[in-house]
């Protein structure tokens, strides 16, 4: 799959926009590499279980096979811990890797997992876990060296362009899962952490809620929404139904099956 097939129309603008803000990146980075991931390391090893051919074998193939079209060699490890919650993160900067909880695994289909799974792969591969991870931690420290203001200022032109990441992280999840409702329902599951409650939701109504949302419009409102940095599900499904029954959504997944 090529990049210009799935990524958001606004995404790169909105990057160039925040990168303008950006200061001492290759610092922050250098630091976290030589600190914190060194400091997360024995952890991660000790309190889960990493994905492999031998166990958990089911997202071994499914990591295999994203991979297989990315046409890259090297897979990122995969970790299971063990949470009540539904949950699929991506980490780290020079050396990423994914986090799923156990309770997703036991409760996904496959195509779901696949979705969740290849929204992170997405992720890393383009370069949106890294800015993630360094923001992170250039916001742990940003308070002792500027002012509050443009701390803000900088909060939420990041997390402006990483809620259209999102976006087009859920694009490519679809077309890796080639399931507009595997895509849906994973969506829906991690909202509600119950998979007999998802099923139970009306596609339409849900997504109905992001127009509610659009007018709910003045300066407490918009604060609110803007310092949320994924997007909110009505909008993410919004995002995914248009985007699934675009001509540039049916041409990749055309693509993609054959």
């Amino acid at each position: 799959m090529e990049r210009k097939d799935y990524v958001h129309p606004l995404q790169d603008a909105a990057f160039e926009k925040y990168k303008d803000g950006v200061s001492f990146q290759k610092d922050i980075e250098n630091t976290y590499d030589n600190v914190e991931y060194k400091s997360r390391r024995p952890d991660l090893l000790g309190k889960t279980v990493r994905v492999t051919e031998k166990q958990f074998h089911n997202v071994w193939e499914i990591m295999e096979d994203i991979y297989r079209h990315e046409s890259r060699s090297t897979v990122v490890p995969v970790y299971v811990y063990e949470e009540y919650y539904y949950g699929a993160e991506s980490y780290g900067i020079s050396n990423p890797w994914i986090e799923i909880s156990a309770k997703t695994i036991a409760d996904f289909s496959e195509e779901e997992l696949r979705f969740v799974l290849a929204r992170e792969v997405y992720k890393i591969t383009d370069g949106v876990t890294k800015q993630k991870t360094m923001m992170e931690e250039r916001f742990k420290g940003i308070k002792a060296l500027a002012p509050e203001e443009f701390e803000e200022v900088s909060k939420l032109s990041f997390y402006h362009w990483y809620r259209i990441a999102n976006f087009t992280a859920d694009n490519y999840g679809y077309l890796s899962c080639g399931s507009i409702k595997a895509s849906v329902y994973a969506v829906l599951k991690m909202v509600l952490n119950s998979v007999a409650l998802a099923e139970q939701v009306d596609i339409k109504e849900f997504i109905a809620q992001a127009s509610e949302i659009n007018e709910l419009n003045d300066v407490f409102y918009n604060h609110t929404k803007a310092d949320e940095p994924v997007p909110y599900a009505p909008h993410r499904l919004q995002n995914l139904m248009a985007y699934a029954e675009s001509e540039r959504g049916m041409k990749a997944m055309m693509e993609r099956m054959e």
